[in-house]
């Protein structure tokens, strides 16, 4: 049972690392998909002095929802088994933690120009989880605003009924 995580930030190029593992769930060996967004702690930042942590939790929550929604919709849409989740903390370490933490055998990011240039000196997100983490990290190269990607939803496999629950939010240190 192959398991990979797919880090979501609501981003285009977010969107083809999602149909990327759709057509993975689809045509290969992928059993389930792991959707996760990070939030940045809010607790750090000004808005802790005037909310309480419940409630910047809650921020933190809704903020990851919106992120993950379209996300969401791609894999039912094409009828891929999936979990959703939200952490908390930075980037590249809460992905690495997550994919060591749920066993993933694979991590799936989506890259644009931007990203790519980046990733020549060594920064971004994509090489920060390279270097945390063992777990193998395939890099889908946007299409960006050209469109030359298009996708087709694909036929569900699931019943129309399966919905999923409310995402869980997880703090990584």
């Amino acid at each position: 049972m192959i398991k990979i995580l797919v880090p979501v930030n609501g981003s285009e190029c977010a969107l083809d690392a999602v149909r990327y593992a759709a057509f993975l769930y689809r045509e290969s060996g992928v059993a389930e998909v792991v959707l996760l967004n990070v939030q940045p702690p809010l607790e750090h930042s000004r808005a802790s002095a005037f909310h309480s942590l419940a409630a910047l939790r809650e921020q933190e929550s809704q903020d990851g929802e919106c992120a993950l929604e379209q996300a969401s919709n791609i894999l039912d849409d094409s009828g891929v088994r999936y979990t959703a989740m939200i952490g908390v903390g930075s980037p590249a370490q809460a992905v690495a933690s997550a994919a060591t933490t749920l066993n993933c055998d694979g991590i799936v990011i989506g890259v644009n120009l931007w990203s790519r240039i980046k990733a020549c000196f060594g920064a971004g997100l994509a090489s920060g989880i390279m270097r945390k983490t063992s777990v193998p990290v395939t890099v889908v190269k946007s299409a960006g605003a050209s469109g030359a990607l298009t996708s087709q939803p694909l036929p569900p496999v699931l019943p129309a009924s399966h919905r999923h629950a409310r995402p869980m939010l997880v703090v990584y240190p």
